[in-house]
């Protein structure tokens, strides 16, 4: 596998990113409406117990994120190692504060955090990253009330398992991950899944031919029948450390 910290470090696949996977009415928008709404639960939660919540966005991209979240924050703060999407971000928050690095290889602040967030980043990164990003969130923490929630896009148990067969006839290759996978990878640095979340039974291309809202409508009352969350296409793990 390619270096995955390389691998949206220019203006095409920022543009990308903004007007095709999350352009208004794509499918990754209605995901993203979801994954807000488990974003504010936890938030609200977290913040009964914890005042002057410190926030850090890893791998914060164009902002999305911590452009939301920002507002229930004391401090909060981005750091994405693509300076091209960075940009982007700069436009959209009002009072974060915004770190070009890496933060495997980089020690940028010394700062402790009551929420860290990582989303789109553990599918698709090789392994060795995984663990090395992982590794590095979890010392981030400040204490065993602060959370790290991480999303997985593309649990293998579900549609997603047939396109994977699909692209390996064809000899290409499509990364996949799992309930297991994320516990796992949580558990190798001190961290446990305390809850997770689950969306998306139907497949993208239904959102494209049948209307984005009504499939949204339908997939938001799928995730509520019990056990859909096994076999949904996003998985959000919320972890703290192990006591």
């Amino acid at each position: 596998m390619k270096d995955y910290r390389t691998s949206h470090q220019s203006e095409r696949i920022t543009r990308q990113y903004e007007e095709k996977i999350y352009g208004q009415g794509s499918y990754d928008d209605f995901l993203w409406m979801w994954e807000k709404g488990v974003l504010t639960k936890e938030v609200d939660d977290l913040s009964q117990d914890v005042s002057d919540l410190a926030y850090l966005d890893f791998a914060c991209g164009t902002g999305r994120i911590i452009a939301y979240l920002e507002e229930y924050m004391e401090r909060s703060v981005g750091v994405d190692i693509a300076k091209e999407m960075l940009g982007v971000a700069e436009r959209k928050i009002k009072t974060s504060k915004l770190i070009c690095a890496d933060l495997t290889k980089q020690n940028v602040t010394t700062e402790k955090f009551d929420l860290i967030t990582a989303f789109r980043f553990f599918l698709n990164a090789q392994p060795e990253l995984r663990e090395e990003s992982m590794r590095v969130l979890g010392s981030m923490l400040r204490n065993k009330n602060s959370l790290l929630i991480f999303n997985m896009h593309g649990n293998l148990w579900n549609y997603r398992m047939l396109t994977k067969i699909w692209y390996a006839i064809g000899g290409r290759r499509l990364n996949v991950a799992s309930l297991r996978s994320g516990r796992r990878l949580a558990r190798n640095h001190g961290l446990e899944v305390v809850r997770w979340y689950g969306f998306g039974l139907i497949p993208k291309t239904f959102y494209r031919f049948f209307g984005s809202r009504a499939m949204f409508v339908l997939d938001t009352f799928l995730s509520r029948i019990p056990g859909t969350r096994y076999i949904s296409y996003d998985l959000v793990f919320v972890c703290r450390q192990k006591n």
